[in-house]
């Protein structure tokens, strides 16, 4: 990725193409701990954030806002679109081309680069009774699976997302994930516990394409 421009964070909304090309910064810790401020030259920090993060990946923010010297990001953790302000000198900072969109009514996710469409693709997405939840987070973490034929798939990111109904699933915090299956006869449909599901094959090339810190939109 490039070095970030000085602009704000655009993000395109499902429901409008866009009509020019959307660029996202995606701020890397280069600290150990990464000191996060609810409003810029706050004497103290309201959280402190451990780089790298709790499963040994770098730590990456969103950013939504940017002044002299500081950096407002998208946080990793409850609740949901929980912000915060980092310094400059905590974080490295880049342009992302790329941003996802999941469609929950049509089951369906969808990868733009700028102003196009590169990948679409049938998703399984959470039942009634545990939604997937609306709003828009970003890549926070990517692990490769130690089965790739196994219930996540090859790949399965992480993302800034929680559930709203969960909050401990399978011995963690009820994290929103984006990873593969093992059973395709379920894309398209609302089959999860609130996790995006797509095809082993559409996981594997977005692993290979989509850097920490992309944005996801998760639409009506």
């Amino acid at each position: 990725m490039a070095a970030a421009a000085t602009a704000a964070t655009v993000f395109a909304t499902p429901a409008t193409p866009a009509t020019r090309p959307v660029t996202s910064i995606v701020a890397q810790a280069r600290v150990s701990t990464v000191d996060v401020y609810r409003i810029p030259g706050a004497k103290r920090p309201f959280v402190e954030l451990r780089n790298p993060n709790a499963v040994g990946g770098p730590l990456v923010f969103l950013v939504v806002q940017r002044t002299k010297g500081w950096e407002r990001v998208l946080l990793p953790r409850r609740p949901n679109g929980s912000t915060g302000w980092v310094r400059d000198r905590s974080v490295a900072l880049a342009l992302d081309p790329y941003r996802v969109v999941v469609s929950l009514h049509s089951h369906s996710l969808q990868v733009w680069k700028g102003a196009k469409p590169i990948h679409t693709e049938k998703a399984g997405v959470g039942r009634s009774v545990l939604p997937t939840p609306l709003g828009t987070y970003y890549l926070v973490d990517l692990l490769k699976q130690p089965d790739p034929s196994g219930p996540y798939g090859p790949y399965a990111f992480g993302t800034s997302a929680f559930s709203n109904v969960l909050y401990s699933f399978g011995g963690g915090p009820g994290q929103i994930g984006l990873h593969g299956t093992d059973d395709p006869s379920t894309l398209g449909t609302s089959v999860s516990h609130g996790c995006i599901r797509i095809s082993n094959a559409g996981i594997t090339q977005l692993a290979h394409l989509l850097p920490l810190g992309t944005p996801v939109r998760i639409a009506p």
